[in-house]
């Protein structure tokens, strides 16, 4: 899938997309947003933006395996009994999968942003799967507080930047860690749960603010790693030092950004 993207025309790409998305999805305009209704599993989501070809790569993601960006390949196993933590929900497509396809009890949605947190709410109802998600306004990262997202040296790579918490700033978001979510809402991840994070540049800081949670549960991780140069080492080699019995997978190339990087971080303890 990567290599042909790679060595084919753009051009070829966006056409076969476009075809893709008008045979995968019914598309129509509501008063603020669009809603589409996925024609094989019935899954409805709605979309902030004029859909065009590039929503197909969206879905594409979640229903295919054979996508880099797909989550819950090998060695990342749920049950009907896992609780996800989903950071980054966006527009909630991954929640309702899990939970459509019987891979999980619970979600806990991440969103910071108003307006895709409301347009996962509604998604939520459509899909009738209200009671089983979780939807907090909020961003994840290593402390709780208030922050705002920094763009870095690339238009990919960004990061948080945390702010005092006594007075508002312009841009910023609440943000928690999951550390301090666990145990204010008296949760404790096991190793058949799953921590997934696509935040945006501060996908190692939503590692590191899990640390107790990971340290002491070992649930399953796929966290995204090509916003940062750096991050997939890292997290490698922060994962070594606290639980060195996790089996861990890169997965895939970025070939949209400035340089190739892994697209995936998995890991799991599960035999």
């Amino acid at each position: 899938m990567q290599l042909s993207r790679v060595i084919l025309p753009a051009r070829l790409h966006s056409r076969s997309a476009a075809r893709r998305l008008t045979k995968e999805a019914e598309i129509a305009q509501t008063d603020d947003a669009w809603r589409v209704r996925l024609r094989d599993n019935g899954l409805n989501f709605f979309w902030p933006s004029e859909p065009d070809q590039n929503l197909h790569f969206v879905i594409e993601q979640e229903f295919s395996a054979a996508n880099p960006h797909h989550y819950t390949t090998e060695p990342i196993r749920l049950s009907a009994e896992s609780t996800v933590l989903d950071v980054g929900a966006c527009e909630g497509l991954f929640a309702f999968r899990v939970l459509r396809y019987g891979l999980a009890k619970r979600v806990v949605c991440f969103e910071p942003s108003e307006r895709m947190a409301a347009l996962l709410r509604r998604g939520a109802e459509a899909n009738e799967l209200a009671d089983d998600i979780a939807i907090e306004r909020s961003g994840v990262g290593r402390q709780s507080g208030q922050a705002r997202m920094v763009d870095g040296g690339n238009p990919d790579a960004g990061y948080l930047e945390y702010l005092p918490s006594d007075a508002p700033h312009a841009g910023a978001v609440p943000v928690t860690s999951i550390d301090d979510y666990c145990r204010d809402n008296q949760l404790a991840l096991g190793p058949g749960d799953l921590i997934k994070a696509d935040a945006e540049g501060a996908d190692l800081d939503v590692l590191l603010g899990a640390e107790e949670q990971i340290r002491n549960g070992a649930p399953q991780l796929a966290i995204t790693t090509y916003h940062v140069d750096d991050h997939a080492e890292r997290m490698i080699a922060w994962l070594h030092d606290i639980r060195p019995d996790y089996t861990l997978r890169l997965k895939g190339f970025s070939f949209w950004t400035a340089k190739p990087r892994p697209v995936l971080l998995q890991a799991s303890t599960l035999p």
